[in-house]
This record gives C-alpha cells, structure tokens and sequence, in this order.
C-alpha cells in the first residue's frame, strides 16, 4: 500500500443543472466573518457546503474508483458478442504506470465525511454590510453602490462576483427585501429595517416548520423542551390505572386523529382484550418488517407546539448566519411580539419549568426517606437474625442433651449448693 497523503482529496456533492462558470469561492461567514467556502453559480446562486460525517461508533472509509466502461459499451455493434477484434487496442492496466491523475487507479478516503452543497439565500451575505456599526447607532440611506463596496472589500473572490450581473442583481433584490427605500434623484437608496429583517426570517421558520423541521432539532428542542415531569404520587392515593386517565385529551399519531380517553365498561375491555388475543393467537407469521414503534405524542396546549418549532428555526438561523449586534436586535423584536406572539409559549414553559422545580424537590424527599428506611430495615433485619440464630442454637443444645440431663433440670434445687461451691479454695485459718 501507498504512504498516506497529508493533503488527501475531499468528496462533494454539487448540485446539477450548473453553468460552466461555477466556481468554489472564498467568502467571509455572515455569522462569524471568518473565511469560508461556498459554491457559486452565476445563474443559481450561492450554495453552502454542509459537512456529514459519520458517528464515531462506526468507522467507515470512502472508495473512489473511475467508472470504466464495458466491453458492450465500447463496441456497440458487436451485439453481446465477446469475441475481440484483432487490431483493438488493449485496455492500460494498472500495473502499466500511465496514469494521469490520483483517481484513475482508484483512491481510498480515511475520513468518511461527505460536503454537501446546499442553496444559500444571498440576502445572509449581504446582511454584513447593511448592519449598523458600532460606532455609528444612527443608520443612514446609502447606495446600493455604497452597500456592495462595502461587502466586497472584505473579500477578492466576492470583488469578482460582483462585476457580474446577475450575482449583482441578484444581492440587490434581496438587500431591498429587508430595507427601507428612499428615491434620490434618479438612484435608490436603501436602510436596514429590521422589523422587515424579522419578516422575512419568520418566513423562512414558517416554511421550514410546514417541511418539518430535522428528527434531531424536533427531538431536542421541541419534545424535550415540553416533556411533562412524571410527579411522584402515593400508592394507596392513586385510584386509576397507567394505562387510562379519565377526561384526559392526547393527540395520537395516525389516521384516527386525536383520541379521548375515558372509562368504559370492563366487560366491554374484557371482551375486547380477549378478541385481541385470539386474533394475535391465530395470526400466522408473515415476513414483514416490524414498524418502529411510535414516539409518544406531544402533550401540549393547541398551538404550542408549532410556537416552540418557530421560535426554534428563527434561532436556528440567527445562531448560523447573523451577526452578534443583528441577533440582539431580533432577539428585541421577537420579545415585543410584534410578528409573532409567543405569550401562550412562555406561559406553558413557565408552567413546565414550576412542575419541573416541584418534581426535583419532591424527587429529593422521596430519596431522603427511602435512604432512611433502607438504614432502619437493615437494622431491624440484623437484630431479626440474631434472635433467629440465638433460637436456633438453643433448639440445638436442647436436642443434644441426655434423658438424665433433661431429668435433672426437672429438679427443685431451691436451698441446695452449687456443686462448684464444694471447690472454692477454703478460707484461711484464725491464729
């Protein structure tokens, strides 16, 4: 095997549908300003290059090889015959050493990561240069001239793109999206607005909530976020099953929709749970992949659930792609509820986070007392087994002794000496 390469090659995914001037571009993150790759197309845009890597528990490795065409192939009018013509010239092999390039043998990737290109809205790269600056609060009208000046002295490669027209156009209409716009003579001129840059956030969040957000950010931040703390609750008080709670509404996954719950008649139940039985009983075996078991349904108020997902696609997208001084601005004007209004979404997590609180203290006491017990019980059960074993060697001793033994415990000795008494040592005479 060859040395291992210090600079080995990266495998990308670019979209189709293309133009031959596309190119991988060095431009600085709208976030973190620092530099970054992106792929540009100047008819379809800018696109972001998304890592996927696979989990640490499962090594894997890439193999690339060149696509080599089959004999059928390179000689289509044979037919399927494989009989070679004679003047053919014979294919290089790979041991024959003419080989152009690192791939045309095939290559062999240690790192399993994959870059996947993903459309990119311009409006997050043009965001740098429409932000107020630190030093200036009040934001003035300026050009769009102005404005992209501004953004391409941070970095040559977008200096370029904006000589083109299309990518020129394209930063204007969406820098007008999120602006206000004054009319000077015969040029535009354009200012920030943020309830505008708050707009257009809410929605993209709308449209990514109605897609559905990633298994991963739903886990996280929605399910877990509104899981209801299971209280502790004593035996003896606790008059319904686990399995049923009377007036208690819960959506269930499926076509039936959201389903009530109430009492019903244990006949009814019995008769129900037998059915059930002989029909699995009778059921015969089929090959069919099992389903994956359903998540258990989101208990929540109407509405919550989809607040929680919006608040957690615009945060998504403030973390990624805006400055630090843009995010406290929407974070501003997401609190004034002005596009949205989140007051039922922070009531019921005040709620979750008190019956959180509850369930911590009470989970504290039960294991406070529970502690305690376990100390008394294994006193309790070590003076149990002393008692046991005391009686037991009694038992022993007593079935071990003679009749004659037993006979003279029997006697009254009420006023007689001990016999140990005749084996003291006699006291000492008087002179």
């Amino acid at each position: 095997m060859p040395a291992s390469v210090a600079d080995p090659p990266k495998l990308f995914v670019l979209p189709k549908n293309v133009s031959d001037d596309a190119r991988i571009v060095t431009i600085p993150n709208p976030a973190t300003a620092t530099q970054s790759r992106y792929y540009c197309c100047p008819q379809n845009g800018f696109y972001e290059f998304t890592r996927i890597a696979a989990p640490k528990s499962a090594p894997r490795s890439w193999l690339l090889a060149p696509e080599r065409a089959t004999k059928e192939e390179q000689n289509p009018e044979s037919n399927g015959s494989t009989q070679e013509m004679p003047d053919a010239p014979e294919e290089p092999s790979e041991a024959d050493g003419d080989v152009q390039g690192p791939l045309e043998k095939g290559y062999t990737l240690k790192s399993p990561d994959v870059f996947v290109a993903t459309p990119l809205d311009a409006l997050f790269l043009i965001l740098p240069a429409l932000a107020p600056s630190a030093k200036d609060q009040k934001q003035m009208f300026l050009s769009a001239d102005d404005h992209l000046d501004s953004l391409s002295s941070s970095s040559a490669h977008l200096r370029a793109l904006i000589t083109r027209q299309t990518i020129r156009q394209r930063l204007e209409e969406r820098m007008a999206a999120v602006c206000d716009t004054v009319d000077a003579g015969d040029e535009k001129m354009y200012r920030l607005s943020i309830d505008k840059l708050v707009g257009e956030l809410v929605a993209k969040a709308e449209k990514l909530v109605d897609n559905g957000l990633p298994a991963s950010m739903e886990e996280r931040f929605v399910r877990k976020a509104l899981e209801v703390p299971v209280m502790n609750i004593r035996r003896e008080e606790s008059t319904i099953s686990a399995a049923t709670v009377e007036g208690a509404e819960v959506e269930t996954p499926g076509a039936g929709g959201s389903q009530t719950a109430s009492n019903a008649n244990p006949e009814t139940q019995n008769s129900a749970e037998s059915q059930t039985a002989a029909a699995t009983s009778t059921a015969e075996p089929t090959d069919t992949v099992k389903p994956a078991p359903a998540k258990p349904a989101i208990v929540a108020p109407e509405g919550v659930p989809r607040l929680l997902r919006l608040r957690t696609a615009i945060e998504f997208m403030s973390t990624s792609y805006l400055l630090t001084a843009l995010r406290s601005l929407v974070q501003t004007a997401l609190k004034s509820n002005k596009p949205i209004d989140f007051t039922t979404l922070d009531a019921h997590l005040e709620h979750l986070s008190s019956l959180r609180s509850q369930a911590q203290a009470l989970r504290s006491l039960s294991d406070n007392i529970s502690r305690k017990r376990g100390v008394d019980d294994d006193e309790a059960a070590e003076v149990r087994a002393e008692k046991k074993r005391k009686k037991e060697e009694d038992d022993l001793k007593k079935k071990n002794q003679s009749r004659g033994v037993k006979q003279l415990a029997k006697v009254n000795t009420t006023g007689m000496k001990k016999l140990s008494a005749f084996f003291t040592k006699a006291p000492a005479k008087k002179e």
